[in-house]
This record gives structure tokens, sequence and C-alpha cells, in this order.
């Protein structure tokens, strides 16, 4: 193959790629969005005030969590801005979202690669939940 070929492939199935993503990304952007503005980010943030609280975090920044782990790291800081965290919420939900983040996308290549997507996105989550838990402990020991 020549390398002109070969170039047009690449952006060919880059083009194709970008197209997919971008089918998506967008709807959770808006998705998270309208959220955002809705009494249903309150209902939530009741509802995971228990789960978060180990965490350091308030319950309302589930939806930080949930739109990082759905989507990607921009959500997530989108997501969690307008609640005024402090520096350690910000570094656990940084932190927990870079070791989990855009499992609907990476999900599906896991899948049509042929790994097992639910074992290795509950992996995922698990080991990001328990370095959340490990970081605000070690937040609390040293800052008490």
């Amino acid at each position: 193959m020549s390398i002109q070929n070969n170039l047009k492939n690449g952006i060919k199935n880059g083009l194709n790629v970008s197209l997919k993503l971008i089918k998506v990304i967008i709807p959770f952007y808006i998705a998270t969005d309208i959220l955002s503005h809705t009494p249903v980010a309150n209902i939530l943030g009741k509802a995971f005030a228990p789960l978060m609280k180990p965490l350091g975090l308030t319950g309302k920044m589930a939806v930080a969590i949930i739109s990082g782990y759905l989507v990607n790291l921009y959500a997530a800081i989108a997501a969690l801005v307008p609640l005024h965290p402090t520096w350690q919420q910000v570094t656990i939900v940084g932190l927990m979202t870079g070791i989990s983040h855009n499992l609907v996308i990476e999900g599906a290549v896991l899948h049509k690669t042929g790994t097992n997507a639910v074992f290795t996105i509950t992996l995922r989550v698990i080991v990001s939940i328990i370095a959340g838990l490990v970081l605000n402990t070690f937040f609390r020991v040293v800052y008490g």
C-alpha cells in the first residue's frame, strides 16, 4: 500500500471513530447539563449522601462522579465546579474519575476487542472507589 492510501484510510477511519464518539458524548453532556438545573440533582444528592460521606464528598458530588464515569473527566469537572468543592474533594473526584472514566465508550471498545467489558468496567469502578476511600483517609489523617 502506498503512503497516500494509508493516509486516506487513516483519515477516513479517524473521522468514522470521531463521529461515533460524538454521537455518544454530546447526548451525555446535554443530559448532565439538564440534570444539574433540575430538582433531580437535589434528590440524587440526598440519596447518595450516605455513600459519598466515606469518600469525603457530598451527596450532590455523586453527579460529578457518575458524569465522569459515564462521559469523561471534563464532564466530572463541569458537574463538580458549581458545588464549590474543597481542594481535597477535587483531588478525590479527579483520582476516582481518572481511574474509571468514559465507561460507555471504553466499554464498547472493550466489547469489540473481545475483552470481558463487564469485568473490566466493574474492576475499574471498584478500584476507583477504593482509591477514593484511601485518599480520603489519608487527607483526614494528615489534615484533620
